[in-house]
């Protein structure tokens, strides 16, 4: 004869402290969770950036475009669910050619067809904002000769890095912080800018360097 087993089962009130105790864990996690997922996207988009930014000037040191660019195409007065364009691309030395000897020559001209068409090296499209409201350029040579920005990136303000100032840079943010600050990200604590934040650097011969809002300054990584 089968003996009866003796099976316990949870009461009410045990289920009601689990589930409690979960809401809370959940409650206090949550917004942890979601700024470390705003920053990974920050984060992500400016490896992007300086991936993108170090291989066409590796290109552009090798020899194999005599010009090279980095163009940016923010979402044009967007407020939410905004992405940003990216491209790189190399000139040829025949185009490079034909734009020197017209006069009065614009190198780093802002477009996606003629000059630069053929030579697209790198794309990426990121839900993130920029410091920018409308698209800018920034093209750079072997040795700095040709070394020009062009649009948006060419009227930057200075911002402070390490005790010096520049102009050489783009900042990434989220698209939630750019709202509060009209569309575009802010480049320093007085004009609202908040973490998470980053902000790529460049120089005329091509160097790169990248830093993180602290809250108050820019930091290296």
């Amino acid at each position: 004869m089968q003996q009866k087993q003796n099976i316990k089962g949870f009461t009410i009130l045990e289920l009601l402290v689990v589930i409690t105790i979960v809401a809370v864990v959940s409650a206090v996690g949550y917004p942890n969770f979601m700024d470390w997922r705003k920053d990974r996207e920050v984060r992500a988009a400016t490896e992007d950036v300086t991936s993108m930014l170090s291989s066409i000037n590796t290109q552009a040191q090798r020899g194999y475009f005599p010009l090279v660019q980095f163009y940016v195409v923010p979402s044009v007065a967007c407020l939410s669910n905004c992405k940003v364009k990216f491209y790189s691309k190399g000139m040829s030395q025949d185009s490079l050619s034909n734009i020197l000897n017209a006069g009065n020559p614009v190198l780093c001209t802002m477009t996606n067809s003629g000059t630069w068409n053929n030579h697209q090296v790198d794309f990426s499209e990121k839900k993130i904002s920029v410091h920018i409201a409308d698209k800018g350029a920034v093209c750079f040579s072997k040795d700095g000769s040709y070394f020009t920005k062009e649009g948006r990136i060419k009227n930057n303000l200075n911002v402070s890095l390490e005790g010096r100032l520049t102009s050489d840079y783009i900042v990434i943010c989220t698209t939630e912080n750019a709202t509060v600050t009209g569309g575009k990200c802010a480049t320093n604590q007085a004009d609202g800018l908040v973490k998470p934040a980053y902000l790529v650097e460049w120089t005329r011969f091509g160097g790169i360097s990248k830093f993180k809002w602290s809250g108050s300054v820019w930091t290296r990584l």
